[in-house]
């Protein structure tokens, strides 16, 4: 193993990412997060990580509901709570954010030095509204190359009126986001399409890509795991680094320090930045 990282360590980080795309084999999916903005890798995540984060975001929301624990699969008691902040919630989570066919995407999409933003999953039950296509880049503009990228995992099988994930294929290409009604309505955008998967896939999303929900007209639940990315100097949307403890670093590679913000010198107090992490950071990330 020494010997392998001091190998990986000779070469750049363009030779790495793509070193790891080719032998993961996601040539394809590159190809369709340049032409489309997304793309879906099949099989993603094993059976029993989908099920075990079912159990931690339906604890959530039952818990922030205020409503009996809700059926998977009958639930029709009205609109529930979101689940957040999940990276704290249960160690499933930690392995899902490295995931590494997603961790190679997002390489190449934000780089090596990304961090993580947000670990979230939309609740979405039989009368909610659809969700209106929208980007997820939050900065002030969008940009080539993004500065932010959502891997969305299905955690339950994906179809249109189940309340599937919604994509319009080359809005990444179009460089603003949608204004008008009709681009903006899942039903009503024309080139608007249902991304339908099963259960353990994953949809890799650049921060420029059009995209929403549809409705879900079927009584049940319909989760995901949403994995927010971006770029070292973008304010992640959860306090992610404040949250980490010493416990889940031990439990983790030391890259997991790199992706939650730990070894990040910004956001220093009297003491000044500590300038021997920077310097780590940059012997790595070439």
């Amino acid at each position: 193993m020494a010997e392998l990282a001091d190998a990986s360590s000779e070469l750049s980080s363009r030779e790495v990412v793509f070193g790891d795309i080719n032998r993961l084999g996601l040539e394809k999916h590159i190809v369709e997060l340049e032409e489309r903005g997304y793309t879906v890798v099949e099989n993603a995540i094993p059976k029993d990580m989908v099920e075990r984060m079912r159990e931690i975001i339906i604890d959530q929301t039952t818990d922030k509901s205020d409503s009996d624990r809700p059926n998977l699969d009958t639930w029709d008691g009205g609109k529930l709570r979101e689940g957040c902040y999940l990276l704290f919630e249960d160690p499933v989570f930690e392995k899902v954010v490295q995931n590494e066919y997603t961790v190679a995407l997002m390489h190449y999409l934000l780089g090596r030095s990304m961090v993580l933003s947000t670990v979230y999953s939309h609740v979405r039950a039989k009368g909610d509204t659809p969700l209106p296509l929208h980007t997820d880049q939050w900065t002030y503009r969008l940009t080539i190359p993004v500065e932010v990228a959502v891997a969305n995992y299905a955690l339950v099988d994906y179809e249109r009126d189940k309340g599937a994930f919604a994509a319009v294929p080359g809005s990444n290409h179009l460089m603003r986001r949608p204004v008008h009604p009709d681009e903006i309505d899942v039903y009503k955008n024309r080139d608007c399409i249902p991304l339908e998967m099963k259960a353990g896939s994953v949809v890799v999303t650049s921060g420029n890509t059009w995209h929403g929900a549809y409705e879900r007209k079927v009584p049940g639940l319909r989760l995901n795991t949403a994995v927010v990315y971006c770029r070292s100097y973008i304010q992640t949307q959860e306090k992610i680094r404040e949250g980490i403890t010493q416990s889940m670093l031990d439990r983790n590679p030391p890259s997991f320090a790199d992706l939650v913000g730990v070894n990040n010198f910004l956001g220093f107090d009297r003491n000044g930045p500590d300038f021997s992490k920077a310097k780590s950071l940059t012997s790595r990330y070439d």
